[in-house]
C-alpha cells in the first residue's frame, strides 16, 4: 500500500512536471514556481514513500537529476533558444515578409547546431550523475554556453527573407544589407523532387519536397529557398512567390514532375488533408496525366 501511495504522487508529480515544461513559453516564472515548489518535493517524497529514505539517498540523486534535466533544463533550453528566435524575428520582420530564415548562409545555422550541442551535453550530465570526470563535462558545458551568447549576439542581425515590395533581402552578422529587388530579377524557377531517406539516418524519411530559385539578370547571383516538407504554410508561401512573379512579370518556370515525383506529392497530401486541387494547379499537374 506504501509503494502504491508513493507510485501515486510520483504519477501525479510527473504530470505537473510536465504541465510546468509546456507552460515555460507561457509564464516561465509561475511555471518555476509551481516545479520547485510543487512538483519536485512531491517528486522526492513519492519516491521516498515508494522506497525508503536509505535507498533515496543511494539512489534518488540520480532519479532527481533525471528529473530536472527533462522538466526543467531542457524546458529552460528551448524556452531561451524561442525566445531568441522570437526576438529576433520581431526586430526585422514586418507584415509583408513572404518568408523569413533566421540564417543568411552556413554560418548562422550554426547558432542551431550549438543549441543542439547544449541540449546533448546537459542530457551527457543530468541523465548520468555517476559520470567520472563530472568537473571536466562541466567546464565544456559552461564554455558551451558563453560561446553561444557571443555567438548568437553577432549573428543577431544574420537572417534573410523575400519581401513582397523590396524583393530579396539578406544580413549578414555585421547588420550590413543586400537586397535584389524584383526589377533585377529575371526569372523564378520551381523544382519538385523526392529527397530519400538516408538510411545512416534513422529519423529521415523520404518525402515530396521542392525548391524555389531566384535568377537575376546578370545571372551573377542564385538565391534558391529550400521546401524541406509538405505543409500548408509552405505550399501557400510557394503560392504567394508564385503570385509576386506574376505582379513583377517574372518567368516563373515549373519543372514538370516525374511519376515517382507525383506519386510522393499525392501521397503527401493525402496525409496532411490538404487540397489536391489547389495544389495541383500550383504545380501545373494535370489531372489523370500518368507520369512514367
Amino acid at each position: 500500500m506504501r509503494k502504491l501511495g508513493g507510485i501515486v504522487i510520483i504519477t501525479f508529480s510527473l504530470l505537473l512536471g510536465m504541465g510546468c515544461a509546456i507552460a515555460f513559453q507561457d509564464d516561465i516564472i509561475i511555471a518555476n514556481i509551481m516545479l520547485w515548489i510543487i512538483s519536485v518535493p512531491l517528486f522526492i517524497s513519492g519516491q521516498i514513500i515508494r522506497t525508503s529514505k536509505s535507498e533515496f539517498k543511494h539512489r534518488g540523486k540520480r532519479w532527481v537529476s533525471i528529473y530536472i534535466f527533462f522538466f526543467f533544463i531542457l524546458p529552460l533550453l528551448i524556452y531561451l533558444y524561442s525566445y531568441y528566435s522570437d526576438l529576433k524575428e520581431n526586430k526585422f520582420v514586418d507584415e509583408q515578409f513572404l518568408i523569413y530564415e533566421p540564417a543568411s548562409g552556413i554560418l548562422g545555422d550554426l547558432s542551431l547546431g550549438v543549441f543542439i550541442l547544449l541540449i546533448f551535453l546537459f542530457a551527457g550530465r543530468f541523465l548520468n550523475p555517476g559520470l567520472k570526470r563530472k568537473g571536466l563535462l562541466n567546464v565544456i558545458i559552461i564554455g558551451t554556453v558563453i560561446f553561444s551568447i557571443g555567438f548568437n549576439y553577432l549573428m543577431f542581425s544574420d537572417y534573410r527573407g523575400i519581401h513582397e515590395e523590396k524583393g530579396l533581402i539578406s544580413s549578414n552578422w555585421k547588420g550590413e544589407k543586400h537586397i535584389i529587388s524584383y526589377e533585377e530579377i529575371e526569372s523564378v524557377y520551381l523544382e519538385p523532387y523526392v529527397h530519400y531517406a538516408k538510411l545512416s539516418n534513422a529519423s529521415d524519411e523520404t518525402r515530396f519536397v521542392w525548391k524555389v530559385t531566384f535568377q537575376t539578370m546578370t545571372q551573377k547571383d542564385e538565391v534558391v529557398y529550400h521546401f524541406p516538407m509538405m505543409s500548408e504554410s509552405n505550399l501557400e508561401q510557394t503560392i504567394g512567390i508564385k503570385e509576386i512573379a506574376m505582379e513583377n512579370n517574372l518567368h516563373f518556370v515549373i519543372e514538370e514532375m516525374s511519376g515517382e515525383t507525383l506519386k510522393w506529392f499525392d501521397t503527401d497530401l493525402e496525409l496532411e488533408g490538404l487540397d489536391k486541387e489547389r495544389y495541383y494547379e500550383l504545380f501545373q499537374v494535370i489531372v489523370g496525366k500518368n507520369n512514367d
